[in-house]
């Protein structure tokens, strides 16, 4: 039976390695055709180049959000440079960070486990999240919407490591640079989004309380991290923009309707990921690699299970709260993105717990069958199957990348900044995007009247005084 188990694995590993393989790999493919978005990326850089980075930066800052670690991102933006090709580069980066900050983590909760499982593990994630996810192209193409909500989910995850990494450090230079490297990416989540501040705040305060609660100490650490987390919030909220995004909405600022709409979203959401995902087999699997781990290799998994359920739906709300809150509107598929990223870390972790408070027996592991191992493994691939050739967003990045769709976006949007810098005329009149890879391009171009804000910015990066878009008949307007 163990030696089953062993080839099983082995077998496991490869086959989930693969999973991930078989999504990311178009989705880096897709970088290539990948472009600077009309909403908003033009208009962080017209900004500096009219006032300056330092102001234009405290221009948003002021005028429009709190967000100052997003701001100092999108502000940074290869058009900084006019460097284009800078945003075929980003998405691949930003993917594979997102790979190495699963693997990370999976590496740290489970030491004992081999790199391979380790990998797998991370593979197993990433392909369920591409399955499932609301936008492709808001998490890692339009910059705009990834440096809000994608990179700091990265962070967020890396910080997890660097506190884990913290705990079992014995000399004290390594303590204060884990603790420096610690406390910036706190400072760095938080000024990012709600979002990630409300997941940021809630992963320091449950820690710091499960510290005192159960282990009876006052975790000076976490107690650092605490400081960090409520400077950074006074700064966040102390920015006169953050009053621009609110009250545009009656609802807006409704507690009690936020938080029953917060938890009535979550309990859709979380159907539709329990039960339209392989999911629960791949649960199943993780059941079958907890019980083979020694209670020992397990150790991170030893929280109360009421705890760590708890602190599982908090974190997943609070997510959703921040858009009935502040606006009164039903939450973006960018946020519906990072909230899912979390269910999904959160889930296996929460079973992990469950499994090592429950365990079945001394050494935990399942008395599984050659047959019952078989029977479980079939019914997964051919879940992950069915899964795969219905997932909307399989579906989506194939074809848009096999059937030359971004080819023909990235064909068009070179000419288009042809033609706006041979055009000698301060009025230009530019040809609608007509390929449009939505897996890739976020669906908001420039607009037919010159006054609105994506053709003003537009105008302003390149030095024309107005950009109009052309009827689709290709008309001027």
């Amino acid at each position: 039976m163990n030696r089953f188990y062993r080839k099983y694995r082995i077998f496991g590993n490869w086959v989930n390695i693969l999973l991930m393989f078989t999504v990311l790999l178009p989705l880096l493919a897709l970088s290539y055709y990948n472009h600077p978005s009309p909403a908003d990326d033009y208009c962080y850089i017209d900004t500096v180049f009219k006032y300056g980075w330092l102001e234009a930066m405290n221009y948003y800052y002021s005028g429009w959000t709190g967000r100052y670690f997003g701001i100092f991102l999108n502000h940074s933006n290869p058009l900084l440079f006019h460097w284009v090709n800078g945003f075929k580069i980003l998405p691949a980066i930003l993917l594979s960070g997102l790979v190495f900050a699963l693997y990370s983590l999976f590496r740290h909760l489970t030491p004992t486990l081999s790199k391979m499982a380790h990998f797998g593990f991370a593979g197993v994630v990433f392909f369920l999240y591409i399955l499932k996810m609301s936008s492709i192209a808001e998490a890692f193409y339009w910059m705009a919407a990834f440096v809000t909500y994608t990179i700091p989910n990265i962070f967020t995850l890396l910080w997890i490591v660097l506190v884990l990494r913290w705990y079992r450090q014995d000399t004290q230079p390594a303590k204060i640079l884990l603790g420096f490297l610690s406390g910036f990416l706190v400072f760095a989540v938080i000024g990012s989004s709600e979002t990630n501040l409300l997941i940021m705040v809630l992963l320091i305060g449950a820690w710091w309380a499960y510290r005192l609660l159960f282990h009876r100490k006052v975790d000076a650490f976490m107690v650092a991290m605490l400081l960090v987390s409520a400077a950074s919030c006074y700064f966040y909220f102390s920015s006169p923009g953050n009053q621009a995004r609110i009250g545009g909405n009656p609802l807006g600022g409704n507690i009690p309707f936020s938080v029953l709409s917060s938890f009535d979203k979550l309990g859709t959401l979380s159907y539709d990921w329990v039960f339209r995902t392989p999911l629960i087999f791949f649960s199943l699997a993780w059941l079958i690699v907890l019980s083979r781990l020694s209670a020992g290799a397990r150790n991170y998994f030893s929280i109360p299970v009421w705890y760590a359920i708890l602190l599982f739906i908090g974190v997943l709300a609070a997510q959703l709260f921040p858009s009935y809150y502040g606006v009164g509107i039903e939450p973006t598929a960018r946020v519906i993105n990072c909230v899912y990223f979390f269910f999904l870390i959160g889930w296996f972790y929460v079973i992990g717990v469950i499994f090592h408070h429950f365990r079945t027996s001394k050494n935990g592991q399942f008395p599984f069958s050659v047959a019952r191992y078989g029977v479980l493994y079939a019914v997964l691939i051919l879940s992950i199957g069915l899964s795969f050739f219905k997932s909307t967003n399989v579906r989506l990045v194939y074809t848009d990348l096999l059937k030359g769709k971004a080819a023909a976006f990235d064909k068009e949007m070179w000419e288009r900044y042809a033609t706006i810098r041979n055009t000698k005329e301060d009025v230009v009149y530019l040809d609608p995007i007509r390929s449009k890879p939505l897996s890739i391009f976020y669906d908001d171009d420039i607009k037919a009247d010159e006054g609105h804000w994506w053709n003003k910015c537009l105008a302003g990066y390149f030095g024309k005084k107005t950009i109009y878009l052309k009827n689709p008949d290709g008309d001027q307007q």
